[in-house]
């Protein structure tokens, strides 16, 4: 393992806000930069884009599809699942068990398979998505598929490794474009909420869509079985000369139990919150802040104790503009981009779609925009000055999020230009993110743990903006229904017991809610029902409001990003398949011969 002291000696003489774009004497230049420039000049090998390497990174691309299966599926059919097994007012859970453990788990994983090797831990990954995906499709209550959700975020979290596996499979100068082209492979996944949507509606069977995810997942496994092979651990092992017992007892087990309890009581009480407990009670504040606390207790263990096999090594925040401020700019740029992803399926289904299939229709807006955004990405080597790339995606993005807080019911093509442009830019920024994480790390034997990190940073991040866009939105709703629907039944001169219940099948906007309002007539109901429509845009016009904040802080962080250097676009590829490993000794040998 690297002695972070001597790192230290290398990080943050001088910084200069040109040195990103080259336009400084290399004087001037962060020797933390050219530290990072030398170790990818000499690590690893030259062995170019073979054909293992290309069956690796799709086999990569699979793993990202698997785990945005588990991710997207389950919300798109949560409705239909509770009316059939519930109803349960847990039934959300079924969800945000999965942000709970891929929360964890993408950063576990990351670190344990940068000192142990990553076949295994993938392989683990895709059983687990496969025995989720069995326990869902056969679930008989809310529970069991609680836990199909748990099991699906546990798998999920190691399968999201492939951020960070796929860019050190391929030859560095090609990591831009594996990255953008491996997130455009997403649209197989994508599009599964339509597809749900689609079988939903025809066959009225939810099991359906789990019994596909069996499928994926089982050719998943296959794939990374036959096509991925990355360094093992005997190759690492070489390296530091430890073997598996001593890395074991050296291991930060300390540190990860409380990184896991820290992530799961902060988690827990932000999804308590304003759902099963008020937000000011002890059930949802004391989660939070024990959480917080632990967090905060785990920072400070990290740093200031000697630790041979650190859960995260210090020398990663030390390079602070090429590694903690883009994770932070993604953070902040995914935030930004929950208010949108929590607002949105409920505001185009509420305002503008008619059945389930304009339901599904509107619901791919946002991966509309995400595969474009990897295409864009994929070019981004030869754009070049990442730092504007990625300023302004944020920029766009957050002028966007301000003009959704003008939309109307009357205009679903305004609000479809500008989700999808949202998600559009969501994708130039953390995409860039992750490469720019990728070549920020003086040592690449961390990028598993470097884009693990990233993972639970976004996946924190992601939560708390969804819970503060949920509550203002809700809030914000709650208050507005009343006035709304009464402006619009003034002239019926109804009597105040059948408004009450009006008001209330208006928020529940369901044909036997209305049913139960005494003299309800068609003109009625259209006039409640556009009351709670003019309600809940109104509470989504507030949450877009709060979300320009997070976009502001965004652009400030990302003009501190520095763009990547073109001495970082080597030939060398970090972690060389084992058979091409192979090949390329046995050539050497014979050269030598």
């Amino acid at each position: 393992m690297v002695n972070d002291k001597s790192t230290a000696q290398h990080v943050d003489t001088i910084e200069s806000v040109n040195n990103a774009d080259h336009n400084v004497p290399l004087k001037h230049v962060n020797s933390a930069n050219e530290e990072i420039v030398q170790h990818l000049q000499t690590t690893g090998e030259e062995v170019g884009m073979t054909w293992r390497t290309f069956m690796a990174a799709a086999s990569m691309a699979m793993c990202y599809n698997a785990y945005l299966f588990t991710l997207l599926i389950p919300p798109a059919i949560l409705t239909f699942i509770n009316a059939d097994l519930g109803p349960d007012p847990r039934y959300t859970w079924i969800t945000i068990s999965w942000n709970l453990g891929g929360a964890m788990f993408v950063t576990i994983g990351g670190r344990l398979s940068d000192i142990f090797g990553r076949r295994y831990f993938f392989l683990a990954g895709a059983v687990l998505l496969i025995i989720g995906s069995i326990v869902s499709a056969t679930g008989q209550s809310i529970n069991q598929m609680i836990a199909g959700g748990a099991i699906f975020g546990a798998g999920s979290g190691f399968l999201e490794m492939s951020f960070g596996a796929v860019q050190e499979i391929v030859p560095s100068k090609y990591r831009h474009v594996t990255i953008g082209v491996f997130d455009a492979s997403s649209i197989i996944a994508q599009m599964m909420p339509l597809i749900s949507w689609v079988i939903i509606k025809e066959t009225k069977n939810w099991r359906i869509c789990y019994y596909i995810m069996i499928a994926f997942q089982t050719i998943n496994l296959a794939m990374l079985f036959f096509f991925y092979h990355p360094p093992s651990f005997k190759v690492k092992q070489a390296q530091h000369g430890k073997s598996k017992r001593q890395l074991l007892r050296e291991f930060d087990w300390i540190g990860l139990f409380l990184f896991i309890a820290g992530c799961t009581l902060f988690i827990v009480g932000i999804s308590w919150g304003g759902t099963l407990h008020p937000w000011v009670s002890g059930a949802t504040l004391a989660p939070i802040i024990i959480g917080l606390l632990t967090l905060v207790v785990l920072v400070v263990y990290e740093n200031f104790t000697t630790l041979k096999e650190p859960l995260f090594p210090p020398r990663l925040f030390r390079a602070k503009r090429h590694f903690t401020t883009p994770m932070l700019v993604m953070a902040i740029g995914g935030m930004q981009y929950y208010s949108n992803a929590t607002l949105w399926p409920r505001l185009s289904q509420l305002l503008y779609a008619g059945d389930e299939i304009s339901k599904g229709l509107f619901a791919s807006v946002l991966p509309l925009g995400t595969i474009i955004g990897g295409i864009i990405v994929s070019f981004s080597k030869y754009i070049g000055h990442q730092r504007w790339q990625v300023m302004f995606a944020v920029a766009l993005q957050t002028a966007c999020v301000g003009a959704m807080s003008t939309a109307t019911i009357g205009n679903s093509v305004q609000s479809i230009i500008l989700t999808c442009i949202i998600s559009v830019t969501t994708s130039v920024n953390i995409l860039n993110g992750m490469v720019l994480v990728g070549f920020g790390i003086v040592y690449q034997e961390d990028i598993g743990t470097a884009a693990g990190l990233a993972g639970t940073s976004r996946l924190l991040a992601g939560a708390i903006a969804t819970a503060i866009f949920s509550n203002v939105t809700n809030n914000k709703y709650a208050t507005s229904l009343p006035s709304a629907v009464l402006a619009n039944v003034s002239s019926f001169n109804l009597p105040s017991a059948t408004l009450a219940k009006l008001i209330a099948a208006a928020k529940a906007n369901t044909a036997a809610a209305y049913a139960a309002v005494p003299g309800i007539t068609p003109t009625i109901r259209a006039a409640a029902s556009l009351g709670n429509k003019q309600a809940y845009l109104q509470g989504a016009h507030l949450s877009y409001q709060v979300a320009l904040a997070f976009g502001l802080l965004g652009v400030i962080c990302a003009f501190f990003i520095p763009s990547i250097d073109q001495r970082k676009y080597t030939d060398r590829t970090v972690a060389v398949q084992q058979r091409d490993r192979k090949e390329l000794e046995e050539k050497k040998m014979a050269g030598g011969a």
